[in-house]
């Protein structure tokens, strides 16, 4: 396989995802202009049965037959038979659970979207199978274009469907659109095709090795899945809707910002066995560049909430502004955990980190169900302290498998902590300057550029004052000569 294959597969994976979550975001901020915190509220508490539903029917099939020795006509038919008799399951349990669900929360909309949502389990796990095989043939482009065409349709039904007044009724249509649009496009471009009524030979080893990646990729789902859970039976469905539009623009901006890192950093880390010590350069690199990047953004955000929350979403998110400006404090404890999975993986202890993810689901089960019966502060306090034990976890993991001292971690994340400080106080002292004097728009548009050169130039000073020399080698590999000599010398 050659080496621009790859790349031009990853290049097509990172755009198909970037443009799908470009478009739901989008889509977020039209929808919460003509929908209220409740609508949002009950569709996300749809969505915990969904999400989980649909991992566990997936059985992790999509990974498992891009594997060489699960490509055979066998292997596909088991996989698709076992995964749709799961994803049967979860739709009749949904079928049945929605009317008592509408008549606790008092909410004949919730029933019609559940039964709405049913039949995606089982359209989900049909598409699973066929992009497993486009997967095996590399054709991400053509996945590409599904995930952001699938998206930008759903989208287009949700707002027609508001516009008629069908509300939260919307966004479990546009799910099911998308499920359905999905597995049309992926099975006309598939020429292998099921055969239900054929007797297969069963594989024991590809429903254990399902087993056990479904239930590595549902483990970092339960804890947000659980806190919704928590949220809406014990604050009901409008605190919910406030605490996902905080959570959704933090994983927006993770997603489009991080994700694509995380996925570079697997392949970069494997690429020194027995290299402890250039393993340990390239982790440090990517977890410092995943720092400058994210910590700014959300903690720059956070600032500006007051002025951006009503702008991008409307007045009726006012409430949610606290909530946003508390869950941007993740921002600060989240890069060095994004790529502990990947580090782990690298160094051949796999097994670690699915003993990390039991570890951060009891802890984060623990602090969610306690705090959800005081108030969504203290919900996100609760998580603020699962990000600092989880990144205490990690750090221990690390300085025993890798030889990552607590002190070079810290050295590494000095520069976008500082530079974000600064930039933090450049815009506290734009916001003390001109309240009273300018509208919301101009004083949100003065912020961020104040804060952008402040957080640039202190950046600059510290390459220039050789204190980051991390940051030097970034700037000299990729910024020009003549730039660099008047900057940086």
């Amino acid at each position: 396989m050659t080496g621009s294959r790859v790349a031009r597969a990853s290049l097509w994976a990172i755009a198909g995802g970037g443009g799908q979550y470009l478009i739901t975001f989008l889509l977020l901020v039209y929808l919460a202009h003509s929908l209220n915190p409740r609508d949002f509220g009950l569709m996300a508490t749809v969505t915990i049965g969904l999400d989980l539903g649909m991992q566990i029917a997936r059985w992790g099939q999509v990974e498992l037959l891009q594997q060489s020795r699960y490509r055979s006509d066998d292997a596909r038919n088991q996989a698709m038979r076992v995964s749709v008799a799961i994803a049967s399951i979860f739709a009749a349990i949904f079928a049945t659970i929605a009317k008592p669900l509408a008549e606790y929360y008092a909410s004949p909309e919730l029933a019609w979207m559940f039964w709405l949502c049913a039949p995606v389990f089982v359209l989900s796990s049909l598409s699973a199978t066929a992009e497993g095989i486009l997967r095996s043939e590399f054709r991400f482009r053509l996945l590409a274009y599904r995930g952001t065409m699938t998206a930008a349709v759903g989208g287009v039904v949700a707002v027609g469907l508001v516009a008629l007044g069908y509300n939260g009724i919307a966004l479990a249509a546009q799910r099911l659109v998308q499920a359905l649009i999905a597995v049309v496009w992926v099975w006309s471009s598939v020429s292998w095709r099921p055969s239900f009524g054929r007797t297969i030979r069963y594989s024991r080893e590809l429903l254990r090795d399902g087993a056990s990646l479904m239930t590595g990729m549902i483990l970092p789902l339960i804890v947000p899945r659980a806190i919704d859970l928590f949220v809406s039976v014990t604050l009901g469905p409008a605190p919910l809707g406030l605490l996902r539009i905080a959570f959704r623009i933090f994983e927006f901006v993770g997603q489009m910002v991080i994700m694509p890192l995380v996925g570079v950093a697997t392949a970069q880390l494997s690429q020194f066995p027995g290299d402890v010590a250039g393993m340990r350069r390239s982790y440090l690199r990517f977890t410092q560049v995943s720092a400058a990047l994210i910590c700014p953004l959300m903690i720059g955000f956070a600032l500006v909430a007051p002025e951006a929350v009503p702008i991008l979403f409307g007045p009726q998110w006012l409430s949610s502004v606290p909530l946003v400006q508390m869950v941007s404090i993740l921002a600060l404890t989240a890069p060095p955990n994004y790529f502990y999975p990947s580090a782990m993986v690298a160094l051949g202890k796999s097994q670690l980190v699915l003993k990390q993810g039991a570890f951060q689901v009891v802890v984060g089960l623990l602090l969610a169900g306690f705090a959800a019966q005081y108030s969504l502060t203290a919900v996100l306090i609760a998580q603020i302290v699962r990000g600092i034990v989880l990144s205490a976890y990690n750090a221990v993991d690390l300085r025993r498998h890798m030889m990552l001292s607590f002190r070079e971690m810290l050295r590494c994340m000095t520069p976008p902590y500082v530079a974000t400080a600064v930039m933090a106080v450049a815009m506290g002292g734009a916001r003390y300057g001109l309240v009273g004097h300018t509208s919301p728009l101009a004083m949100m548009l003065a912020m961020i550029t104040v804060g952008s050169v402040a957080y640039t130039l202190a950046i600059l000073l510290g390459v220039r004052l050789r204190i980051w020399p991390d940051f030097l080698l970034i700037f000299s590999r990729w910024m020009p000569k003549r730039l660099q000599r008047v900057l940086l010398i």
